[in-house]
């Protein structure tokens, strides 16, 4: 069973009117509005279907019209059945339309006691942290809100300490696979990334190192177990690019990178050679 983010748990006894919840996919926002709703009615972590708590529909698969904001105000009404408060959930923000927008931009500036709202917005896992024109949501709406980015539950703190990458890549790891003895060298070299050079022939090598060290490591690995490099080195590059978005200077320079790992990171998922996509990377991250 999904358990409530920590994050969210902290809000259960003093619940705001709006949330704007912040994360990678929709099913788990979702699922995690729920679970928050349910926590807040009625004490308990699970996703329990209630009149109280309302998900916000439509015929139209892709957006939300004005029409479909008036008719959960207006007609479903936000006064509570039975609970302290009506719970309504709002799928995707960036699907509203902009009338629809409006329209709940309205209901936010007039809050109701009886009422909490939780939105939701989903995306790419590093770009709300640092780019809200990224999300699609109305600045008028996001300041109307608790903003809450539901991250993973896992206690990181992307500083390339050996331990600390280790946690990090057993928790992206399949059941048949183990990363308790990660070479050294290797961290190292994904460190070595993280600065923004201009010499491409140094990038490069630098890439084919990681690469290596990578296969090295597999070949020891097989026998013991079973490894994806592609899954690996998406992995490494997440951590990465955690890494950046924490450090202290963070200019376009740095968000250019963190796009360049990102589409590395999709080249790589779609059946990409690793050694090709990285040595793009190499090519095209030296001319920042």
């Amino acid at each position: 069973m999904e358990k409530l983010n920590k994050k969210l748990i902290q809000e259960v006894d003093s619940p705001f009117h709006a949330y704007l919840l912040l994360g990678n996919t929709s099913s788990q926002l979702l699922s995690q509005a729920k679970i928050f709703g349910s926590k807040i009615l009625f004490g308990v972590e699970e996703e329990r279907e209630h009149p109280d708590i309302k998900v916000v529909s439509s015929e139209n698969l892709n957006t939300l019209g004005v029409d479909d904001i008036r008719n959960i105000i207006e007609n479903d009404g936000l006064v509570p059945v039975e609970g302290k408060y009506k719970i309504v959930i709002f799928p995707p923000v960036k699907s509203l339309t902009e009338e629809a927008s409006n329209a709940l931009l309205k209901t936010l500036e007039e809050p109701s006691e009886s009422s909490i709202f939780i939105l939701t917005s989903s995306g790419k896992f590093w770009s709300h942290a640092r780019d809200d024109s990224l999300l699609g949501v109305l600045s008028t709406i996001k300041s109307r809100c608790r903003t809450i980015f539901i991250d993973s539950e896992i206690e990181t703190e992307f500083n390339f300490a050996e331990q600390d990458f280790i946690n990090f890549m057993e928790s992206n790891k399949r059941e048949d696979e183990d990363f308790t003895s990660i070479p050294k060298d290797l961290i190292k070299v994904l460190e070595s990334l993280k600065t923004i050079e201009n010499n491409s022939t140094d990038k490069v090598f630098k890439m084919q190192q990681f690469i290596k060290i990578i296969d090295d490591y597999k070949k020891e690995k097989d026998g013991s177990n079973q490894m994806n490099i592609t899954r690996f080195i998406v992995a490494s590059f997440e951590y990465l690019t955690r890494n950046l978005l924490l450090a202290k200077k963070f200019g376009k320079k740095e968000f250019r990178y963190c796009e360049l790992l990102q589409e590395s990171m999709d080249d790589l998922d779609k059946g990409m050679r690793p050694n090709i996509v990285l040595s793009n990377l190499a090519i095209v991250s030296s001319k920042l």
